[in-house]
C-alpha cells in the first residue's frame, strides 16, 4: 500500500515535493472527508434579530391597541346609550323635527357650573334657530345669578324662598317649590290704610337686548302660582295700560298666560291682595318650538328631587310639559366623597331622583351630564380629585339602569388634569379655583354638546329612510 512505502518526510522528484499522508493522519477518528465546512456564526447577531423580532411584533401589537383604545374614547366622548340603543333618543328627535307644530321643552337641571345661562343658552340658540322657537324659557321672580338672556326689575318688597342647598329658610312649614326649587311672595306693608291690598308688587320684564338672537324675541309670557285668594292684576304695556284682570285662587299651582304677537319693550305686572300669591315661575317663549329651561341650583348634588314635595314638583311639571331633562351635576359631591362605597351611595342617590322624575314624567327623557374635570392641590402639586372617575362611573351606570343617556364632560374635557391645562390657557378656559369653567369654557363645552347631539340627530334622520 502506497502509505507503507511512502516516505514520511516526503520526496522530490524533478523540481516538485511530493507528500502524502501519514498512517496515522489517514485513520484520525475526527477526519470526515464528506464533512461540510464549518461556519462562524455571530451570536450577537442572531440576539439582534430575535429583539428586532419581537420589537416588531410588540409595536404592532401597540398600535393595534391604541387604535382600540383611540376608538373606545371617541365612541366614550359622545352620547352613551344603555345597550348601545340610540333609538331612546328617537322620540325628542321626532318631537325636534316637528316642532314648528307644536311645543319642545328641554329642562335643564344642574348646579353652578350652569349658572348664568352657560351652556343652556348655547343650546337653546342652536336648537331654536334649526328648529323654531323664542323666549328665554323659565326663570324665577328674582333670578339666582344674572342672565343675560332675561331684564327684568322688581319692586323691593319681592322675596325669594329656595328649597335646596344652605338657603332653605326654616320658617317655611311646607316643601312645595315647584319645578324651579324656589319661589317669591310679596312682603306685606304694614302701613297701608286699605287693609284689603296690602301686598302690593310689581314685576317689569323688558325685551332683552343682549344674548343669543331668538331668545331676545317671544310671544307668550306664563306666571306660574298658587294663591289663598283671588289676586287683581294690571298690565302695563310699553308704558300704557293695556287691562285688569283678576287671577283666580289655586291650591295647586296654575299657569296665567299673556300672549303677545311680538315680545314688548317693556311689561309690567302690578300684583294687589290682601295675601301674597306665590309666584313659582315666570317663562317667556314662543306658541311653538324649542324651549330650554335653564334652572341653575348652586350647592347643589343633583339629589334635591326627593327632598321637595312631590305633589308640587308634578303638579308644575305637568303644566311645563318637558320632552327632555338635562341633569348635570356631581361636582359638589366630588369634594365629599373619599372612598368607592361612598361614590356608589351618591349614584344610588341619584337614582331615585332619575326614577322619580320618570314617574312625574313618564314620556319624558333623561340625558344625565357627567362632572367636569377638577383638581385641588395635594402638597405643592395640582391634581384631580381622586374618586372624580368614581363618581362618573357610578352617574353612567345608574343612567344606563334607569334607561336614560349620558354625556362624559369630564372625557370631552381631555380626561385626568385637564382643567389646569384649560385654566392655563389664553384666553383662560377655566377659572384658578381649578372647579369652574370660564364663560369661554362653558361655551367649549356647550360646543362639544351640541355637536354630539345633532350628529345622533343626523344619524336618526337617516335611520328614519
Amino acid at each position: 500500500m502506497v502509505i507503507l512505502i511512502f516516505p514520511a518526510e516526503g520526496t522530490k522528484f524533478l523540481n516538485f515535493e511530493l507528500n502524502f499522508l501519514s498512517k496515522s493522519d489517514f485513520s484520525r477518528k475526527n477526519l470526515n472527508l464528506n464533512a461540510s465546512p464549518v461556519i462562524e456564526v455571530n451570536s450577537d447577531s442572531i440576539s439582534k434579530l430575535e429583539d428586532y423580532r419581537r420589537d416588531s411584533i410588540r409595536n404592532i401589537e401597540e398600535k393595534r391597541l391604541k387604535l382600540f383604545k383611540d376608538s373606545v374614547l371617541i365612541a366614550e366622548k359622545k352620547i352613551q346609550y344603555p345597550n348601545n340603543d340610540r333609538s331612546i333618543l328617537f322620540p325628542f328627535f321626532n318631537s325636534l323635527q316637528n316642532a314648528k307644530n307644536g311645543k319642545v321643552r328641554i329642562m335643564h337641571y344642574g348646579d353652578s357650573q350652569i349658572e348664568a345661562d352657560r351652556i343652556s343658552g348655547r343650546l337653546r340658540e342652536r336648537l331654536q334657530r334649526d328648529f323654531g322657537g323664542c323666549g328665554s324659557g323659565a326663570y324665577a321672580v328674582i333670578p339666582a345669578t344674572r342672565k343675560i338672556s332675561i331684564r327684568n326689575k322688581v319692586s323691593t318688597n319681592w322675596k325669594r324662598f329656595t328649597g335646596f342647598g344652605p338657603y332653605i329658610d326654616t320658617s317655611i312649614m311646607h316643601k312645595n317649590y315647584g319645578a324651579l326649587f324656589s319661589f317669591c311672595k310679596i312682603s306685606p306693608d304694614t302701613n297701608v290704610i286699605d287693609t284689603s291690598s296690602i301686598c302690593n308688587g310689581l314685576v317689569k320684564i323688558f325685551r332683552p337686548k343682549k344674548g343669543y338672537k331668538h331668545c331676545r324675541n317671544y310671544q307668550q309670557i306664563n306666571f306660574y302660582y298658587s294663591s289663598k285668594e283671588n289676586i287683581n292684576i294690571k298690565y302695563v304695556i310699553n308704558d300704557t295700560i293695556f287691562y285688569n284682570e283678576v287671577w283666580d285662587s289655586s291650591y295647586k299651582i296654575k299657569k296665567q298666560t299673556i300672549n303677545f304677537s311680538e315680545a314688548p319693550e317693556s311689561f309690567e305686572a302690578h300684583f294687589k291682595s290682601k295675601i301674597s300669591p306665590l309666584i313659582y315661575g315666570i317663562s317667556t317663549e314662543g306658541t311653538n318650538g324649542v324651549v330650554v329651561d335653564n334652572i341653575p341650583l348652586r350647592g347643589a348634588s343633583g339629589t334635591e328631587f326627593g327632598r321637595i314635595d312631590f305633589n308640587g314638583l308634578k303638579n308644575m311639571h305637568e303644566l311645563l310639559s318637558p320632552n327632555l331633562f338635562i341633569l348635570e351635576f356631581g361636582g359638589n359631591a366630588i369634594a365629599h366623597i373619599k372612598t368607592k362605597s361612598r361614590a356608589q351611595r351618591y349614584g344610588n342617590y341619584f337614582k331615585r331622583q332619575i326614577n322619580k322624575l320618570k314617574k312625574i314624567n313618564p314620556n319624558a327623557i333623561v340625558l344625565l351630564i357627567g362632572p367636569g374635570d377638577m383638581a385641588k392641590k395635594e402638597n405643592t402639586q395640582l391634581i384631580s380629585y381622586p374618586m372624580l372617575e368614581e363618581v362618573r362611573d357610578e352617574l353612567k351606570k345608574v343612567a344606563f339602569e334607569t334607561n336614560s343617556c349620558f354625556w362624559d364632560m369630564y372625557l370631552n374635557m381631555g380626561g385626568k388634569n385637564s382643567i389646569i391645562e384649560w385654566a392655563n390657557q389664553s384666553p383662560s378656559l377655566a377659572a384658578k379655583d381649578y372647579i369652574h369653567l370660564t364663560n369661554a369654557g362653558a361655551r367649549k363645552v356647550a360646543d362639544f354638546f351640541i355637536e354630539d347631539i345633532m350628529n345622533d340627530f343626523d344619524d336618526y334622520l337617516a335611520n328614519k329612510k
